[in-house]
């Protein structure tokens, strides 16, 4: 496959992976009556180009030049914190951030496993993330 086609198709799985981790993070917030905070959808969708952008670059540059160095996407991964946090600066918290990047990985890790075949993984992943989420509702449902 040729190298451009393999970037636009990591940027396209970043880009999706981010859309439905921030669909996923806002029903959450509307469950447990909390109020995401988000801008019109135009702006959504430049700030998630961008960061899936960088994703998409980052995960292609290391499976095109170093794809022994998986360690490596940890720039990848720290990156998409940065992005959401310098897009939405007063109107996310900390606590924002690390939630929808906890939804990104899980929808990528969830997405993985299903894709590899390893069903039993995908379905541990899923009961012990809707345990955390239980408990992170719990607890916001009590303040």
């Amino acid at each position: 496959m040729h190298s451009v086609l393999q970037l636009l198709l990591f940027w396209a799985l970043a880009f999706m992976t981010l859309c439905l981790a921030l669909t996923l993070l806002n029903v959450f917030y509307s469950l447990i009556g909390n109020d995401l905070t988000l801008r019109s959808l135009r702006q959504e969708a430049v700030i998630a180009g961008i960061a899936s952008f960088v994703e998409g670059a980052g995960v292609w540059l290391v499976a095109l030049f170093v794809p022994a160095a998986a360690r490596a996407l940890f720039v990848r991964h720290s990156s998409l914190p940065l992005s959401y946090k310098l897009g939405h600066l007063e109107d996310w918290s900390r606590y924002d951030v690390a939630l929808f990047l906890a939804f990104q990985t899980v929808i990528v890790c969830l997405g993985l496993s299903l894709f590899f075949g390893h069903f039993q993984a995908a379905i541990i992943i899923l009961a012990v993330f809707g345990g955390l989420l239980v408990l992170i509702a719990s607890i916001a449902r009590s303040l």
